[in-house]
């Protein structure tokens, strides 16, 4: 394809990414060692060869092998057999316990014995007589006894929850019993500098978002509010997730590119003049990335806070920033630091959101006047707002529809009212932060965003309750799944050859 050969860096993503599936696919068919041969035996023809043909594929098919080789290793250390029976281990919490009916879900890391499971999803029986369990936060020390579970499949649906555990690090479930634990102080210092880092980031969080619930209180505002801003989806209602979802809004719950795009031209504007050159991008940067800690370095955040990185530095470069050789290195940069978030839903549809605005954006943009757009400037934003919903709407629709079997019909109202909203939600609870430091502002800094963020869910549920609002009960596999893709792609290259002859007819005398 021409798109593959006029950007190498997508072509060197495209065949690591299928070395990845490849290598998921045929687990324990092919050992590391395998992988490593024939990666270094297409590294040394690479070299020795000097035909660019032979030099080029020898090349991509060392990515495709590295792919493989990166996933073998990283399923071998996930795939440790768990411990038989009940065990007794130490660990501290690293998420804010959740009540769920008669249980208090949350993430434990596990410490001290090398020969257990790391990172557990524990669900603790509650019990009246000890109401500590309702105490407990971020970094507290534990010591239990509960048995190790492998994750399993839960709802007839093409989610796979044991992979997306593996996805981010969790190697098994546990059921704790009321009496089976009790607080203790651990030493964490068998964890990595990495997770200490994050462990200390996710307590911040945690002590920002107590802020969070003296200023807004305790409700579907103060619950939306903290999901848009700091990545805490955990006090939404069954209801109002469902309400979002249906409208088409439920991308504004989870920190994503669109949220870290919003702070970058906050701080743009902060910062200061483009004449400061790469100080200030690096200023942005920080900044960047001061927020990812701030929301407790979540995947989705990391994922969009590296893109953004890539983007700045693309920018000192004087380089095309968006670009798709941008994008590939990106997906490059994080497949090899986790090849197995290729099949993190959140990667996915990023990725195929601004891998079709990229390709997308300009041509579709380019079917109305120029000249007519320049001379109204509200209809040129407004058409802008269009096209970009528009393409990556249709970059993640097979993909939601594959995952959640749903399509929302009305999207594109529901992005002409969550965006400016959501912009606004964002740079209000920046200020409120900062006002926190004088209750009287902040009682009206607070006021004011509970206000907007009202308002939000008022229409956003009124776009969800209009007829036909969503296509429920879709069913696809993922052969399906390809073959919808492959149709766009055909469907878009046949529209661009007849757009051209048009243009051509037109343009002879």
């Amino acid at each position: 394809m021409k798109i593959l050969q006029l950007h190498p860096l997508l072509r060197i993503a495209v065949c690591l990414a299928v070395g990845i599936f490849v290598g998921y696919e045929t687990w324990g068919g092919v050992p590391q060692w395998g992988w490593l041969s024939a990666m270094a035996a297409c590294v040394v023809a690479a070299m020795l060869i000097r035909q660019e043909v032979v030099q080029g594929v020898a090349i991509m098919l060392a990515a495709f092998i590295a792919g493989g080789f990166l996933i073998t290793r990283s399923v071998d250390s996930l795939m440790e057999p768990l411990p038989q029976g009940e065990v007794s281990y130490h660990a501290v919490v690293a998420s804010q316990p959740q009540q769920r009916g008669k249980v208090a879900r949350m993430d434990l890391w596990v410490v001290g014995d090398e020969a257990l499971p790391r990172r557990v999803k524990a669900s603790v029986l509650r019990d009246s007589l000890r109401p500590e369990l309702n105490n407990l936060t971020v970094g507290d020390g534990l010591a239990l006894s509960s048995i190790f579970e492998a994750p399993t499949n839960y709802y007839d649906s093409n989610f796979d929850y044991p992979l997306y555990l593996r996805c981010h690090g969790f190697t098994a479930t546990t059921l704790v019993f009321a009496d089976a634990w009790h607080r203790e102080v651990v030493d964490i210092s068998s964890l990595s500098y990495t997770d200490r880092t994050v462990l200390k980031a996710m307590r911040f969080r945690q002590q920002t978002m107590d802020r969070y619930l003296e200023g807004l209180g305790d409700d579907d505002e103060m619950a939306v509010a903290m999901a848009m801003t700091m990545g805490d989806k955990s006090r939404l209602t069954r209801e109002m997730r469902d309400v979002y979802s249906i409208s088409g809004a439920s991308h504004v719950l989870a920190l994503s590119g669109l949220h870290l795009g919003i702070i970058y031209m906050l701080l743009s504007l902060l910062v200061g003049s483009r004449r400061m050159g790469a100080f200030r991008e690096f200023l942005i940067i920080a900044g960047i990335w001061s927020y990812a800690v701030l929301t407790g370095l979540s995947p989705s955040v990391v994922r969009a806070s590296t893109m953004i990185t890539i983007y700045a530095l693309v920018s000192i470069l004087r380089r095309d920033r968006m670009s798709l050789n941008a994008l590939a290195f990106t997906a490059i940069v994080m497949l090899v630091a986790n090849p197995l978030c290729l099949y993190d839903v959140g990667f996915q549809m990023s990725f195929m959101a601004v891998l079709a605005i990229l390709v997308l954006y300009k041509p579709v943009y380019g079917l109305v006047n120029r000249e007519f757009l320049f001379s109204h400037p509200i209809l040129k934003w407004l058409w802008a707002m269009v096209v970009v919903s528009l393409c990556a709407q249709l970059g993640v629709a097979p993909l939601t529809a594959y995952y959640f079997g749903r399509f929302s019909v009305y999207f594109l109202i529901t992005n002409f009212i969550v965006i400016p909203l959501a912009t606004f939600i964002i740079y209000a609870t920046a200020v409120l932060i900062v006002a926190s430091l004088w209750a009287p502002a902040m009682a009206v800094v607070a006021a004011v965003l509970r206000f907007v963020v009202n308002l939000q869910n008022t229409l956003v549920t009124w776009v969800s309750s209009l007829p036909g609002s969503s296509i429920e009960g879709i069913h696809i596999n993922r052969l399906q799944l390809l073959f919808v893709y492959i149709f766009i792609i055909a469907l878009l290259v046949f529209a661009n050859r007849l757009l051209r002859r048009k243009f051509v007819s037109v343009g002879k005398p």
